[in-house]
């Protein structure tokens, strides 16, 4: 005969009640309080994506928007800072869409961004590694990358490297009360994880993904277009990894101690 014993957990700042069941199931039930906020997360995030992404960018290519992909992972986690991501990336470009159309497609790129920013705020930095090696890897081993001066892609290299070294940070800033001397290097490692992941998915979209085919770009020029981004991309990355930081870190401390919200939320 079944029989579950009920018990009140707590996940600051909610509480959760779980039921333990006799084959060692645990059934858990999220008050709606909690959901609610994280609509209200989702719905937030995804509504500065939007309007960052009216601005045009600062430097580089991409869209101001960009700034915004580690605190979407940071604070929504992996899976609800996809969502917002997701959600501004359409909608940004909804209202304000590319002048070429396949243009519009390399958005999805800022999801996955924030994506992997999310999968290393919860200490799940292999996911991230994951995702950006078998990215890597799949280019390297397609028949462009012979094509390609290789030297072009030195910082994305740097930022594969830099998912191990963020995972040692958030490990720290996970284990102690966040403050900003720790906040700062984890965050500003996260962002540069997250910009360059970035870069990668729209290499490979371009590349293996054969997008370079709809512009059209010739083969032959194929080489150009990486040598101006080997210096153009390092440029968006640093300012986007100096905006989180300065902005991000005491929204984090805030968020803090204000009880309203832990993060990563998801």
């Amino acid at each position: 005969m079944r029989q579950d014993s009920t018990v009140i957990g707590i996940l600051h700042p909610f509480r959760i009640r779980y039921t333990v069941c006799s084959d060692g199931r645990t059934e858990i039930m999220i008050p709606r309080s909690r959901r609610s906020l994280g609509v209200s997360v989702v719905a937030v995030l995804a509504a500065l994506h939007i309007v960052l992404s009216y601005f045009p960018p600062f430097v580089g290519f991409r869209r101001m928007s960009i700034v915004l992909e580690p605190m979407e992972g940071i604070i929504g986690g992996p899976y609800l800072g996809f969502l917002a991501a997701t959600i501004g990336w359409i909608g940004g470009r909804f209202v304000r869409p590319d002048s070429f159309w396949i243009e519009n497609l390399f958005g999805i790129a800022e999801a996955v961004g924030a994506l992997g920013a999310g999968f290393l705020a919860t200490r799940k930095w292999y996911l991230t590694a994951g995702i950006y090696g078998a990215l890597l890897l799949a280019f390297l081993a397609h028949p462009l990358a012979r094509q390609i001066p290789l030297w072009t892609l030195w910082d994305t290299y740097l930022g594969f490297v830099a998912v191990f070294v963020a995972a040692f940070f958030v490990r720290r800033i996970r284990d102690e009360k966040p403050i900003a001397s720790r906040l700062v290097p984890a965050i500003a490692l996260i962002a540069f994880v997250s910009v360059e992941l970035d870069v990668m998915v729209r290499v490979f979209m371009l590349t293996v993904g054969g997008l370079y085919q709809l512009y059209p770009i010739p083969v032959g020029l194929l080489a150009g277009v990486f040598v101006a981004g080997a210096f153009q991309t390092p440029v968006e990355a640093a300012f986007c990894v100096l905006a989180s930081t300065l902005i991000g870190v005491p929204a984090l401390i805030a968020l803090e101690k204000s009880k309203i919200l832990s993060w990563p939320f998801s």
